[in-house]
């Protein structure tokens, strides 16, 4: 037996040493760059393929990819879910409907492509999927597929599962480099100016991406003198700004301003905030001021705490009202990398690293009240995570009628999905919590994800061998065609006819073809953040929609 033989009996004989290495090899391919794209965590299903095209049952058991599967969808549910709702404010609601227009029309080209071509559905279907590079789509047909098989360890029911990886495979490629190729022929067709195009942003979103900062500065407004800051709050003058200090007018001693707080002529207040709205907000107060409010000697301190209490996580800082109850303040939130300023409506998520003002003698209580423990956020509450999977597997085994008498099931991917976008919305019911710290998720979704993706290239690595062989140029170039089409008519839609910003415009073209790489490429091409708004408005409406898309391509 030579050495060839010899890897592949010891992989047949040991699936967990068979996933772990086909992980390990992939993840390791994924991050390798070449001029600004890498495949990522997709890698992962090449390596399958290319280990599962050595014999024909070099696989593993179904559940590791439904397990990886269901963890993945549902994660991202829970992390979309509050964004994907407020998504529906403003100009939020006609984004959705265009992306999922335009992927409407995506689809009916497929189908016209597929028929044109004489393909089968199965691999249709997996060709949209990969186009669009949205691997719980691809779940989906499998998922829908393998619930129509009596026999599943039978010869022709492997081929027939392996169809829809087989067109996904090699759509992908060009799915993530199409879109990449698109956003830099429009910033040179269009010859983008990314300082211009994220002042137009900001106007339209209201979000900064500038760091935080403070400013110090003299109330001489008379107009303001003799008002709480609760009655200057509602009247909207002082939206995203935190006043976190006061010295009063002849005093000595620094003081924690609360909502019921009179502002005097001659106050000293520290303003944070964006630099945009300072400049704004410290001239509507008065002057500025140079007068040194540190808090060295201070009666008052600062500092981050950690918010790791279920009691507190999902609870608004309205609800908490920490002025009442330790006279202190949240002036700012560290979320993942990045600053928040805060409002009575910010909802705290465990994880938050929150920047508190308040009376020293207070601090290690407020530190009790949070939390502040680093060791539970890497707890995972399984109790919630196990009752929310096993409804959106409930959900997805529900048969939903279709005209003409037909059905059809959200599955493992759209029946997870769904319920986590809603838990992930509500936050908490009574003392559970729904969400989980973004560390958590984040590990839990790329443990989902690999898993996933092994398993199924695995299981379809020796028919995805054979099928290149006789058609696999031919189902490249419809998956090119598919994908140039899709995100060339997104970008002349939103661009032409809507005007939207380019920086925003590339997270929204990301989101709709559900590919973090293009999302990665448009922030290295602006580091103003505003892609990443972009894609989490529209990300949850494409996902669901292509998953129900696929579906109806298979069934067409």
């Amino acid at each position: 037996m030579n050495l060839y033989d010899t890897i592949v009996q010891l992989l047949l004989e040991n699936k967990p040493l068979l996933l772990f290495f086909v992980i390990a090899i992939g993840y390791f391919i994924g991050r390798i760059r070449f001029r600004g794209f890498s495949f990522g965590v997709a890698a992962v299903l090449f390596v399958g393929l290319a280990f599962g095209a050595m014999h024909p049952d070099m696989a593993l058991p179904d559940m590791v990819y439904i397990l990886g599967l269901v963890l993945f969808v549902y994660t991202i549910g829970l992390r979309s879910g509050p964004s994907f709702f407020a998504s529906f404010k403003k100009s939020g609601l006609r984004d959705n409907l265009l992306v999922l227009g335009i992927l409407v029309v995506s689809a009916a080209l497929t189908i016209a492509l597929g028929k044109w071509m004489g393909l089968k559905s199965t691999l249709t279907a997996g060709l949209f999927c990969g186009s669009l590079t949205n691997t719980p789509a691809l779940a989906s047909v499998v998922d829908i597929l393998k619930g129509s098989i009596n026999d599943t360890t039978s010869a022709a029911a492997r081929d027939l599962l392996a169809e829809p990886v087989v067109g996904y495979s090699l759509a992908y490629p060009i799915g993530v480099i199409g879109v990449i190729f698109l956003f830099q022929m429009g910033i040179k067709f269009w010859r983008i100016d990314f300082k211009k195009e994220a002042a137009t942003t900001a106007e339209l979103t209201g979000i900064s991406s500038e760091e935080l900062e403070n400013v110090n500065v003299i109330v001489t407004n008379s107009r303001l003198a003799g008002k709480s800051l609760q009655e200057i709050g509602q009247s909207g003058e002082l939206h995203d700004i935190v006043v976190s200090r006061r010295l009063p007018r002849g005093g000595a001693e620094i003081e924690v301003p609360g909502a019921a707080t009179i502002i005097q002529k001659g106050d000293i207040l520290t303003l944070v905030g964006h630099p945009a709205n300072l400049k704004k907000f410290q001239a509507l107060f008065g002057i500025p001021s140079h007068r040194d409010l540190s808090l060295d000697g201070s009666t008052v301190g600062y500092r981050r705490i950690f918010v790791s209490n279920k009691a507190v996580v999902g609870k608004s800082i309205r609800e908490l009202d920490l002025y009442h109850h330790f006279q202190a303040i949240i002036t700012r939130i560290r979320r993942g990398d990045v600053d928040l300023p805060t409002h009575g409506d910010m909802v705290l998520e465990a994880g938050d690293r929150v920047r508190i003002i308040a009376p020293k003698e207070k601090m290690k209580e407020i530190g009790n009240y949070l939390g502040d423990s680093f060791q539970r956020l890497s707890e995972v509450d399984y109790i919630s995570i196990s009752i929310g999977i096993a409804l959106g597997l409930l959900l997805g085994m529900l048969p939903i009628p279709l005209p003409g008498g037909s059905s059809f099931k959200l599955g493992f991917a759209a029946g997870p999905l769904i319920v986590a976008l809603i838990l992930g919305k509500m936050g908490r019911s009574g003392g559970i919590i729904w969400g989980m710290s973004l560390n958590a998720n984040l590990t839990l979704r790329q443990l989902g994800a690999v898993f996933f993706l092994a398993g199924i290239g695995l299981k379809s690595g020796h028919s995805f061998y054979s099928t290149f062989q006789s058609a696999g140029f031919q189902l490249i170039a419809l998956g090119a065609i598919v994908t140039l089409a899709t995100a060339g008519l997104g970008l002349l839609v939103f661009r032409l006819v809507f005007h939207m910003p380019y920086n925003l415009l590339m997270g929204v073209m990301s989101a709709l073809h559900t590919q973090p790489a293009c999302l990665a490429f448009a922030n290295e091409k602006d580091d103003t953040g505003a892609a990443n708004i972009g894609y989490a408005t529209v990300f949850p409406t494409a996902m669901v929609a292509k998953i129900l898309l696929a579906q109806v391509i298979l069934g067409w």
